[in-house]
């Protein structure tokens, strides 16, 4: 049996396999990555930040060659495919997820009660609300972001299990205990892998959490990741691509790839 080069890869989406002036479409060069990786008994994770039912529109309007065999949606939970293309819960650590979620958002109301008063008196901030509690915000542009951030972070500091993940100007409040990173290292306890046989690629705050060597041992990211992703990345003995989006996680996973052989 062919064994994989790399037995998971594990991929951002919006970022880092599409750009965000792109059509959404999969790259000539990282479908042949995709092709090749499956063909060799490798697994492909995709670690986003959106919803499963944004992902799942993602993918399909990025149509690539193989489909992902898991979904790591919202930062924090966990989805595998199955033959006939259904979408499955990773029930145990989804579950213990939200259990952990509500318990901590229902004792953040002093927290929240003062993320909507910054809000409602802040045109560039957009609290968004799910089932009635807050989920996160949008801001107009980043440096609104760095700014709701930094009002944010001392507040972090009341509540230590009290986190966000951040991209962009899209921020969603969450747990400490879970992140792309964690979901990751639970992914691979479920499929017995280690972080040596791991890939990942990523290019924005909410990447770092993977990015980071804990997880995977070959983090890598495109050209136009932010600066913060690539200190991660080279501090982790990772691989910064000289092109963007899949086309760079497509040149860092040749790069690894041949790395290996010597």
């Amino acid at each position: 049996m062919v064994m994989s080069h790399f037995r998971l890869l594990s991929t951002d989406f919006d970022g880092t396999l599409i750009s965000h002036f792109s059509d959404g479409r999969c790259a000539p060069d990282f479908a042949n990555v995709l092709v090749e990786h499956k063909k060799s008994g490798g697994l492909w994770a995709v670690n986003t930040g959106r919803s499963l039912e944004h992902a799942i529109e993602g993918v399909g309007k990025f149509q690539p060659p193989v489909q992902p065999d898991f979904l790591l949606t919202n930062e924090r939970e966990i989805f595998h495919r199955t033959p006939d293309g259904r979408w499955v819960p990773e029930h145990a650590w989804n579950e213990m997820c939200y259990k952990k979620h509500d318990d901590l958002f229902a004792q953040s109301i002093d927290i929240f009660d003062r993320i909507r008063n910054l809000a409602e008196g802040h045109p560039g901030i957009n609290l968004l609300e799910e089932n009635g509690q807050p989920a996160g915000v949008i801001t107009s542009d980043e440096n609104v972001m760095h700014e709701f951030v930094a009002f944010l972070e001392p507040e972090c500091q009341t509540m230590p299990t009290f986190s966000y993940q951040r991209n962009t100007i899209y921020l969603r409040f969450a747990h400490s205990d879970y992140d792309k990173g964690s979901a990751l290292g639970e992914l691979c306890r479920i499929l017995q892998i280690s972080p040596l046989d791991v890939l990942a690629a990523g290019d924005h705050f909410n990447d770092i959490s993977m990015l980071d060597g804990r997880y995977a041992a070959h983090p890598c990211c495109p050209s136009n990741a932010i600066p913060e992703v690539c200190s991660i990345v080279q501090a982790a003995g990772g691989y910064l691509a000289s092109k963007p989006a899949a086309v760079g996680v497509a040149e860092a996973w040749h790069f690894f790839y041949s790395d290996r052989q010597k």
